[in-house]
């Protein structure tokens, strides 16, 4: 049940929203969560490649703004994006579906890389309007490092004392010869 026009209604919300805004006014906080009137999806090309994908993103009633990412495995990139309103949906007359295109090029894997991963990430902004926010290579590898182990110095040999040198004289000149 309604009890506004929708001219007194977007007044008093825009009112309202003013007045939150403000330092000058007190009013109860309140939550405007805003929704997507048209599904937005995106359209990918990888060159080299004959293939198209088409991916719905953002679809009707979901809430903005919002963020997805995408991400493509054992991909460096090398791709053309459109970022366009979904096919098949009642727009305004002259208003054409694509929203953005993007040419995105082909990243440098590094040699030691075991793994790499393409992400790209599609914002719905506060303006409902979406676009491109991010593009990354992500490469994972594995790295041995050698970590130098201490050993401790052996205790040095006692020095003998002359003490010791002269019990081990005395031995030897006490010893008896064998006869011949």
């Amino acid at each position: 049940m309604r009890t506004l026009n929708s001219a007194d209604c977007i007044a008093r919300g825009c009112a309202l929203q003013a007045a939150m805004l403000s330092p000058n006014f007190q009013v109860a906080q309140f939550q405007i969560e805003e929704n997507n009137a048209l599904p937005i999806s995106i359209m990918y090309k990888f060159k080299g490649s004959d293939k198209t994908s088409n991916k719905e993103l953002f679809k009707v009633g979901s809430s903005f703004p919002s963020t997805k990412s995408i991400t493509f495995d054992n991909k460096l990139g090398n791709l053309e994006l459109l970022i366009q309103y979904s096919q098949g949906v009642n727009m305004l007359p002259g208003l054409p579906p694509q929203i953005a295109r993007y040419n995105i090029h082909e990243g440098t894997k590094d040699p030691k890389a075991e793994k790499h991963s393409f992400v790209m990430r599609v914002s719905n902004n506060i303006h409902n309007i979406a676009c491109l926010e991010e593009v990354e290579l992500v490469q994972e590898w594995t790295e041995e490092e050698k970590i130098p182990i201490k050993v401790a110095p052996s205790p040095p040999k006692p020095a003998e004392t002359k003490k010791d040198e002269e019990m081990k004289d005395e031995t030897k000149e006490g010893e008896a010869k064998p006869e011949e």
